[in-house]
């Protein structure tokens, strides 16, 4: 089994890539740990899809590993029943430094015990970090109740008044998927304001 010493990870429950990581994350410093190769197919299986790994090929004692397909590394997290319970990537650096190793390590033939295929999405942390927290704004939305709260911010962000409600609420929902950061940033500041 072959290992790297002293790294840095941050498991997540989705995969996020070093650079999306926050100073609100748990980043657990790894002093040892073992590393194993795998094919691309695998390595995407891993990296994207809901996994429960058969533990035939892993020791028992074995909760977190490393994986790469020598282009990239991954870190895992396992349940005890093999399920991957959480990811992470590696910094820039320590991850150069395994595959700089890459000649040299085990190769893992893996089996599944189930593998669910998830779709890939694409987007940032941060984008779908205010994908939810809009959604979530909108579902606890009265459009009778918070009718005022709702022309506010409208009007904060078109600079004209309007007074269907129902157009309001339709138009301010749809920059959801138009132009997410000007309804987001608009929220947040009518919400500062409010707070004064």
């Amino acid at each position: 089994m072959d290992y790297i010493y002293d790294i840095v990870l941050n498991f997540q429950n989705e995969y996020y890539d070093f650079f999306e990581w926050k100073n609100t994350d748990k980043v657990i410093n790894i002093k040892k740990i073992p590393v194993y190769l795998v094919n691309d197919n695998n390595y995407l299986d891993l990296k994207y899809n809901e996994v429960i790994l058969d533990r035939e090929e892993l020791p028992h004692s074995i909760k977190m590993f490393l994986v790469t397909n020598g282009r990239e590394v991954l870190g895992l997290l396992l349940d005890k029943e093999g399920r991957i319970i959480k990811k992470s990537s590696l910094l820039f650096e320590e991850a150069d430094e395994v595959l700089e190793e890459k000649e040299t390590i085990k190769t893992l033939p893996l089996k599944y015990k189930k593998n669910i295929t998830k779709p890939h999405i694409s987007y940032s942390r941060l984008y779908l970090e205010k994908r939810k927290f809009l959604q979530k704004y909108f579902s606890k939305i009265d459009i009778n109740q918070d009718e005022y709260l709702l022309k506010y911010i409208y009007y904060d962000i078109f600079k004209k008044e309007e007074d269907n409600i129902n157009k309001v609420y339709k138009e301010l929902k749809s920059l959801i998927n138009i132009n997410i950061n000007k309804i987001y940033q608009s929220i947040k500041r009518v919400s500062i304001e409010l707070k004064k």
